[in-house]
């Protein structure tokens, strides 16, 4: 049969392989067999072909192999043969057949139709495909058209949002600016209207008043008679006989001649000013005389009641408002304002109309006059306890740096009595507002990507900036050293029984930063009494015993662990790397602390019974030891040389002052302890002091001398002397 018949080209079948028609009808052929007759090798794959009962599905021609299993002509793939069970089959991988029957004619134009009809679909699927394809392709190139669009419309908007900004914030300053300078002109023009009106009054009272002379009145003519002129008392005199009569006039004088002449009326008293009362209300009459109070005299006083301590309480100035007054005027750590004109700005969240500077002034006007001026101190820090711990309750940290500067300053101003009366109530709220900015330090450092990313977050920047830790640290020290400077030791026990262990233990953490490690550690250093190290836990011994066997192990622990700051792990640059100097300088304090524990009778008992401060106090002087060949003449050299003469005189000290107590015992526990100590002690007992090891004192090197020979057999000292001939014990 034609392809012509079946509607096919050449092109239809130009990507089949050249003898897939033949393998078609080969397939058909094989198909029409009976399959109970066909014995397939174990080894062969299975039979290719078309199944009956599914011609919707295209075959694979080839085996695994990728080689036809098929013959390439119809004879010789199903030639009948005889069954020959002892020789091999005739075709490499054909099947044996036991009885070949009789071949069927198969329809190989259907099966041409059916690979048409599957061809057809094949390409109308690839035509879908593509055009599936090209909608995609168009749907996407407008989906990118809006996104652009969109992204350029929300930067115009932003642009535009910015633009009307920073024109309201150009307009508000130039308001602002008309408003000032307005405000300016009215201040100039009432101070303008102030002094022409003191100048009025200045010019008014320095004019000389003109004085208009009086006349002088003229004297009352005297006109005598020869009688006398009759006195007053005798004004009605009885009637006149005619006879002598003194004291009858007896000439009369003219009228007109003996009446004196009226004055002339003063002119001044015209230009007086008449007093007059303008104010409707009545004049009040006042019960007594407006008089002047006379001075008493001194005569009259008795000098038996005077009491001469009110006289000197007269002459003594009253110091007991004299520090609130330095308050007042006391200025803030940042910025230039007072302390209260900078609570002005702050209010509580749950009151934000009263100012927390009307709650200072409230609370203080509301309380009990003070006597002296001890009451008005510790009443002013009470007042600000209550600010502080009223801001960590509502989580408003922004004016907690006002309250440290004036408490502060009331406590630098006071005497130590004052501070270990308000002891109790600051250090609770210091340990709560150091704890907000330690512990996400100390979660975040086994480096959990949520605990890390909280770290370097804006919430917890703010907190840090809000809360100065420093600051609090500071002042726990002050309070530390007011309790040292009392004469009973009572009040720096409790100061240690108020500190919580696990508060401390969190401060010495490696990843806290350095400066808070060394304020802590030089509060640490005043934990040293005759029956405790560091913070008191409980009264039983055992566990207080653990406390400070935990506070000895993170100490010592610091000798060897690697101090360095967290991480961010969204930046790309490396965190900034802590000093070496730094470092030393931390490690150099933790001795100054293990001195100090060391000194009472019952501190070095427990240093030497912990089962690691000794041997890493061994391995932390190998250590420095070491680091002063490791880098000659360093920038850290006097830091090393401080470390190996205070650990040698650490050691020393805990040896001399417990009578029998070995070294090397306590070197067991530690890994490389025994090694670290024969290598740091023969190298400080045999040197000389010069160039690398210059600062090592000669005592220390006698010290470890002498620890050496207490711990080293004959035999083992005489080979130490042989390898350091020329060492100054030689």
């Amino acid at each position: 049969m034609d392809d012509d018949d079946f509607d096919f080209s050449d092109a239809d079948l130009d990507h089949l392989p050249a003898n897939t028609l033949q393998q078609l009808e080969t397939t058909a052929l094989r198909a029409t067999q009976p399959q109970h007759h066909a014995v397939v090798p174990a080894d062969d794959s299975a039979y290719y072909g078309f199944d009956d009962g599914d011609e919707d599905q295209v075959v694979n021609l080839d085996d695994d192999r990728g080689a036809p299993r098929f013959p390439n002509t119809h004879a010789e793939a199903y030639q009948p043969t005889q069954p020959d069970h002892g020789a091999s089959a005739q075709y490499d991988g054909a099947v044996d057949v036991d009885e070949l029957p009789r071949q069927s004619q198969v329809d190989v134009g259907k099966l041409l139709e059916r690979i048409k009809k599957l061809e057809q679909e094949k390409r109308r699927l690839n035509q879908n495909l593509d055009a599936a394809s090209a909608d995609v392709i168009h749907k996407t190139g407008e989906v990118d058209n809006l996104r652009r669009r969109t992204e350029h419309a929300t930067r115009q908007a932003e642009q535009r949002l910015a633009q009307q900004q920073q024109e309201h914030r150009d307009a508000a300053g130039k308001i602002a600016a008309e408003r000032d300078a307005l405000l300016r002109q009215l201040e100039q023009a009432k101070t303008n209207s102030a002094f022409d009106e003191h100048s009025r009054v200045d010019e008014h009272m320095r004019r000389p008043r003109r004085v208009v002379p009086s006349r002088p009145k003229p004297a009352a003519p005297v006109a005598l008679s020869p009688a006398g002129t009759p006195s007053k008392r005798q004004k009605n005199l009885p009637l006149g006989d005619g006879f002598d009569d003194d004291d009858v006039v007896m000439v009369s004088p003219s009228k007109r001649r003996d009446k004196p002449k009226a004055a002339t009326p003063k002119q001044a008293s015209k230009r007086k000013r008449q007093i007059t009362n303008d104010s409707p209300v009545p004049i009040l009459e006042l019960s007594e005389p407006r008089t002047q109070p006379k001075a008493p005299d001194p005569s009259s006083i008795n000098e038996a009641q005077l009491d001469i301590n009110l006289l000197r309480n007269l002459w003594r100035h009253d110091q007991r408002y004299a520090l609130l007054h330095r308050l007042l005027s006391h200025r803030c750590s940042k910025g230039d304002d007072r302390i209260l004109e900078a609570l002005t700005q702050h209010a509580y969240p749950s009151d934000p109309m009263k100012k927390l500077s009307s709650v200072v002034y409230d609370s203080f006007s509301a309380s009990a006059p003070s006597h002296n001026a001890r009451e008005l101190a510790i009443r002013l820090c009470g007042i600000f306890n209550k600010l502080w711990m009223q801001c960590l309750r509502e989580s408003y940290y922004a004016p907690i740096y006002l309250i440290l500067d004036a408490l502060q300053f009331v406590l630098a101003c006071e005497p130590a009595k004052t501070a270990v009366a308000v002891m109790q109530d600051i250090i609770p709220l210091i340990v709560e507002s150091v704890k907000l900015v330690a512990i996400p330090i100390y979660e975040a450092r086994n480096r959990n990507e949520k605990k890390t990313a909280f770290l370097f977050s804006s919430a917890y920047q703010n907190t840090v900036d809000e809360i100065n830790v420093q600051s609090c640290l500071d002042l726990l020290y002050l309070l530390a050293t007011c309790c040292l400077s009392c004469p009973s030791p009572e009040p720096l026990a409790q100061f240690w029984r108020d500190m919580p262990i696990d508060w401390v233990l969190l401060m010495l953490q490696k990843e806290q930063p350095i400066p808070h490690m060394l304020i802590l550690l030089r509060t640490l250093s005043t934990s040293a009494l005759p029956a405790s190290l560091g913070p008191i836990i409980a009264s039983e011994p055992e566990t207080q015993r653990g406390g400070e066997s935990n506070l000895l192990a993170r100490l010592t622990n610091l000798f060897s662990e690697s101090i360095e700051p967290i991480p961010n792990p969204k930046s790309a640059e490396p965190a900034q790397p802590v000093q070496e100097s730094q470092i030393w300088i931390v490690r150099l304090k933790i001795l100054d602390v293990l001195t100090q524990f060391s000194i009472p009778e019952y501190g070095s008992a427990v240093l030497i019974s912990h089962g690691l401060c000794i041997g890493r106090l061994i391995k932390y002087l190998n250590h420095a030891v070491s680091a002063l060949y490791a880098r000659p003449l360093s920038p850290t050299q006097p830091e090393k040389i401080a470390t190996v003469n205070t650990t040698m005189k650490l050691l020393n000290h805990l040896t001399t002052c417990n009578p029998g107590f070995n070294i090397k015992s306590k070197l067991n526990e530690t890994l490389g302890g025994l090694h670290a100590y024969y290598v740091s002690l023969t190298r400080l007992a045999f040197s000389e002091g010069l160039v690398l090891e210059a600062g090592i004192e000669q005592e220390v090197m006698d010290m470890a001398h002498d620890i050496l020979d207490d711990g080293l057999s004959p035999e083992e000292g005489d080979a130490l002397a042989e390898v350091f001939p020329s060492g100054n014990s030689a």
